[in-house]
Parts: C-alpha cells; sequence; structure tokens
C-alpha cells in the first residue's frame, strides 16, 4: 500500500504510530491547506512528498490508497475525488452525513476498480473478537450502555459564541457524528440492526446536539448509546445478560482496551470477574492491517462485510439527525 494522508490532527498521528511496524505499508505523500504546513508535517514524519494541491496529489501515480482525515463535512468530497482518480480510500468516522452519499461513494468505488473504507477503530481490534466470540457467556443480552462522553476542548468557545467544526451544523459536527458514532458501530457489529431507533438530543444555541442519547430497540434486547461533548463520563460500555455482565474499558471510544465479565450473584458465591481481553497494544493499527488484506487479496468477502457495517450505520444517522433535525426545526 502507497498511501498518502489528508489531515494533520493527532488521529493522524497515532496513525503514522500505528502502521510504523505494518510491512506493507508506506506513506509516500501527505496534503495541508498550505505547503509549509504540508512540508512540515511531512518532515515530522519523514515522509517524501508534501502537497497542499488535491488533485496533484490524486495524480500521483505513485500513490494507489488515500487516507482521508479532514473535517466531517470533507468527507464526500474528498473521497468522490480520490475515488474518480483511481485511488483506494480509507475514510474516517463518520463516513459521511447520508446513506444516499455513502451509496454514492461504495458505487464510485466499484465503478473505477477500487475499494472504500470507513476507519472505524474498535470493531477491528482482538479484543471486539474474543468479546463477540464469548458473548453466550452472559446468555440473553437485555441492556447494553456505550457511553462515550468526552467534554470538548472547544465547548468553552461554542458558549461564548465562537464556533468551530465540532459545533458546527454546517460542518457536520456535533456529538452524534463525532463521537456516538462509535457507539452505533459497536451495537451493529455486535447485534446488527435495530427494530426502532430514537435520538434524544441536547440542543445547543445553534441547534446542534452537544450531546445526546441514542435508543436501540431490539425485539427482546434495548442498546442505550451516549454520547457527549459538554460533559464527561468514564469511556465505559456494559452488556447486561441473563447469566452476567460484560465490562468493556474504553470500548466506546474505539479503542476496546479491556472486556471484563461478571458472573451473576458475584458477591455471594464470592467469583471474581473473568478477563477476556487481551493487551493488543496500538487499537489503530488492526484496521490497516485488514484493509491491507483485502487490498492485496482483493478479498471481496472482507470488502463487503465491512461496506454492509459502514451502510447500517449510515441508516441509523440518517434516522438520529432526521429526529435531531426536527427538534431544532422546531425550537427555532
Amino acid at each position: 500500500m502507497k498511501l498518502a494522508t489528508i489531515g494533520s490532527g493527532s488521529i493522524v498521528d497515532l496513525m503514522f504510530k500505528s502502521i510504523a511496524d505494518i510491512d506493507g505499508i508506506d506513506v509516500v505523500a501527505v496534503y495541508s491547506r498550505t505547503m509549509d504546513k504540508a512540508r512540515a508535517f511531512a518532515d515530522k514524519h519523514h515522509v517524501p512528498k508534501a502537497y497542499d494541491d488535491l488533485d496533484a496529489m490524486f495524480g500521483d501515480p505513485e500513490i494507489d490508497t488515500v487516507y482521508i482525515a479532514s473535517p466531517n463535512s470533507l468527507h464526500y468530497p474528498q473521497a468522490k475525488k480520490a475515488l474518480e482518480a483511481g485511488k483506494n480510500v480509507i475514510l474516517e468516522k463518520p463516513f459521511t452525513p447520508s446513506r444516499r452519499q455513502a451509496e454514492e461513494l461504495f458505487e464510485l468505488a466499484e465503478k473505477n476498480g477500487v475499494m472504500i473504507f470507513e476507519a472505524i477503530t474498535n470493531i477491528h481490534t482482538p479484543n471486539f473478537g474474543l468479546l463477540k466470540d464469548n458473548l453466550s457467556m452472559a446468555g440473553e443480552i437485555r441492556e447494553g450502555v456505550f457511553n462515550f462522553s468526552q467534554y470538548s476542548s472547544r465547548y468553552k468557545k461554542y458558549m461564548d459564541f465562537i464556533v468551530e467544526n465540532a459545533f458546527n451544523p454546517k460542518m457536520d459536527g456535533g456529538a452524534l457524528m463525532d463521537i456516538n458514532i462509535y457507539n452505533i458501530h459497536l451495537a451493529l457489529a455486535l447485534f446488527g440492526m435495530p427494530e426502532s431507533v430514537t435520538y434524544f438530543p441536547v440542543l445547543g444555541w445553534n441547534g446542534i446536539d452537544t450531546s445526546g442519547v441514542l435508543m436501540m430497540q431490539y425485539p427482546h434486547m434495548n442498546i442505550t448509546c451516549i454520547g457527549s461533548k459538554d460533559s464527561s463520563a468514564d469511556y465505559l460500555a456494559t452488556l447486561q445478560g441473563e447469566q452476567g455482565t460484560f465490562r468493556i474499558v474504553n470500548g466506546s471510544t474505539g479503542r476496546m482496551n479491556d472486556v471484563f465479565f461478571t458472573p451473576p450473584q458475584r458477591e455471594m458465591e464470592k467469583q471474581e470477574d473473568i478477563q477476556i481481553s487481551v493487551d493488543q497494544g496500538l487499537h489503530m493499527s488492526y484496521e490497516f492491517m485488514d484493509f491491507l488484506v483485502a487490498l492485496n487479496e482483493q478479498n471481496k468477502e472482507m470488502y463487503e462485510a465491512c461496506k454492509k457495517q459502514t451502510l447500517m450505520a449510515e441508516d441509523i444517522l440518517d434516522q438520529a439527525l432526521a429526529q435531531r433535525n426536527a427538534l431544532a426545526a422546531s425550537r427555532a
């Protein structure tokens, strides 16, 4: 994989660390809006090429894959241009703000003989696989609560009426798109599509959801997804079953650091929690290893599974965003 990157935030820094020891991935170019920033970022990560012109970068024949970690609203147009140029795409979450746009990107990838993936870390980690393989330990799951609540460094500015991307509806910001998307993917990868979706957003002064609770109702189970940029809590996900409870440390953030199982009546029987997770290192590396396999082996089964997961998440976003926007309109 000859990779080019778009974006220079902390997520891209982590990406460089995560792929450093993966054979077969070489970053050959970076893009930023100015050449000074692009060159500085390229020098920081020892990358030979720097671009401030997307068309020029997409025209580089050495590049076969583009990793896009730009602001949310730029995901769709930048991915579209990359696919039209015949490049594979790894697109940071949220993939797009609508299923219609997501379907267009997948169709464009097929037309041009390339692949496009959503970079959503939690469902590619070894600890996610261990959780899914051992889910039956809890018997029938009845309730799940996934909480990703992280006070945003930009929230104080927002409350002073200074709007940055994270709280700008026009830039596809908000708690649902930025944070709760991790919870949505975790639930979908474990249980598939729910019967119904209800979003209860806390709206800020410009109609953006500064936090919110997404209820996913299944026939015999509820999953509650909490995402907040205006307050903080432990990054904990729990799954309550008739035969015990799973606790996933940092599961909501995408890291899936630790997974513990608590048997029923633990105190009465003096039972201890059972750890079913492993020390997996940098969580972001696993999605890139999966994407590399899919591309090198042209593994259509793996690709279709990733595509299906993304389109399910887009269905949830469509419903939740419609509910958020309707509430905002009613209060305007």
